[in-house]
């Protein structure tokens, strides 16, 4: 196994860069999750909304969720738990995670 100091510089600092790109776009997608799960979180104290926005916003939340742990996967984060749990991410999220495309239409073909 190689260390890091064996490695040609070159070599290193791409490594370095794509880890920095991949820190980065999971900081983006956490941010984007957040965002979706609190526009979830609105709507439980909101009696005017209809089962189709609520439908939209699990997907949505779905869907981030589904997207920050592909990108945890590639950044070697391999447990998603405590992150979820820390994010207080709703069962239903969980268990809807995946694209928001796939679950509007699951819905909709039951209707």
């Amino acid at each position: 196994m190689t260390k890091p100091a064996d490695k040609d510089p070159l070599a290193a600092a791409l490594e370095q860069e794509i880890f920095n790109e991949k820190a980065s776009t999971l900081s983006r997608l956490i941010k984007k999750l957040e965002k979706a799960l609190e526009l979830l979180n609105e709507l439980e104290n909101d009696p005017q909304a209809t089962d189709q926005v609520r439908l939209d916003r699990l997907a949505e939340a779905g869907e981030a969720l589904w997207n920050v742990t592909i990108q945890r996967e590639l950044c070697g984060l391999r447990h998603h738990r405590e992150f979820n749990d820390h994010l207080r991410v709703p069962r239903a999220v969980r268990l809807n995670m995946g694209p928001a495309i796939s679950m509007k239409h699951r819905f909709k073909s039951r209707s």
